[in-house]
Formats: C-alpha cells, structure tokens, sequence
C-alpha cells in the first residue's frame, strides 16, 4: 500500500534538481536512498577471461565450469564456481549471468564480476588441479592464487583408515596477504578442512610447490 509524505516546497525543488529525465520523485528518493546504503546506480562491470566472448562460451561448453569473482562496494569479494553443465550452443551468454549469479546485483552491492573458464585435470599421476579448484573455493581464493602458494596436506583418520578429516599445511615463505586471506589459520598454518570437501580429488597425502 503506498504511503504519503509531505516535503516543503524547497525539498520538492532539491529532489526536482536531481530528476534524470522522466523521473518521479519517487525514483529519484530510491537513488538517493541507494546511495546513502552504498549500492551501486549502474550495473556491473563484467570481464571475461578469455576476453573474446565468443571463445568464453565455446569452452564453457566444453568444459562446463568458470570461476566467477564478484567485487563488491564494501570492498569484499565473493568467489563461486559457475557449474554449467546445462549450458548449450543457443544458451545466452549474458541472459545466464544477468538471470543468475548477476541477478539482484544491486542489492547485493555487485560492482564488477569476473568470470575464467576452469582448466581440466589431466590423466597426469602429479595433476592436482581438482585438488586446487576445491582448496581456493573452500579458502575463498581464486585458482590462479592458490596455485601460488606451497603446502601439503595430511588426513586425521582413525587406526582402520576412516578419514574425519584433512589438514592443509601452508609453508612460511608464502604470500603473506594471501594467507591472511585464509580463515581459521592456527599458529602452524594449518588449517583443518572437512573430508567432503576433498574426498572427491583423490587425495591421501599430497604436496603442491606454488607457481
């Protein structure tokens, strides 16, 4: 149900001032209102990597997967792993990003939004690369920064094998902001992470040397 209010004769001249085009006064108090709340007036900026959107969407097809960063005006940033594993020849590109991940941008305060297309792990014996994609979506990293950094990881299971969980060991001599990025560090940077997150890349013991 609308609401009325009264302004004096100088407010309804102020907000007049600030219309853009046909605005209402309405729309013009939203605007104001969206400012005061810090959220963004114009919608995302949007990258892609590789740049040539036509070569993005043939290997999403193909691979089925992109990192997505969203930077938002509080200054945090959100990492997702976009799972497209519907996503076809005649799907719209940007019709997915602005109906999906991107919808309500505005209260979410999204102000710029990256998206790289996943590599694939190899047949390779020394490949981790599920277990990177798992780790930096698990620590809030992106891909290409949890390849630089060096670590190994342990599991605490029980005397039969049960694994409870594993243990991610980082090295002293890494990015000092990246691993400031990583919640719940102890002491000896390590960081206990839940089995499920790692079960499905194959791991016992492992060992990653950093970029």
């Amino acid at each position: 149900m609308a609401k009325v209010i009264e302004v004096s004769e100088s407010t309804y001249q102020r907000l007049e001032n600030l219309a853009v085009g046909f605005d209402s006064p309405e729309s013009v108090i939203c605007r104001l209102l969206d400012s005061v709340e810090g959220k963004p007036e114009s919608k995302p900026s949007v990258v892609f990597n590789p740049e040539d959107e036509d070569e993005f969407k043939r290997l999403l097809i193909e691979r089925k997967e992109a990192e997505v960063l969203l930077f938002k005006l509080d200054g945090t940033r959100e990492v997702l792993h976009w799972r497209a594993s519907r996503f076809s020849p005649t799907s719209s590109l940007r019709g997915n990003l602005w109906s999906g991940v991107l919808r309500d941008w505005k209260k979410k305060g999204i102000k710029r939004a990256e998206f790289s297309i996943m590599p694939l792990q190899t047949i390779m014996d020394d490949d981790n690369t599920n277990q990177v994609k798992a780790l930096a979506l698990e620590f809030g990293l992106a891909f290409s920064e949890m390849q630089r950094l060096d670590y190994e990881i342990d599991t605490n299971e029980s005397s039969d094998g049960l694994i409870y969980d594993y243990i991610v060991c980082f090295r002293e001599d890494n990015d000092p902001e990246l691993m400031a990025m990583i919640k719940g560090l102890d002491d000896m940077r390590s960081v206990r992470v839940d089995s499920s997150v790692l079960n499905d890349c194959g791991i016992q013991e492992s060992t990653n040397e950093g970029w």
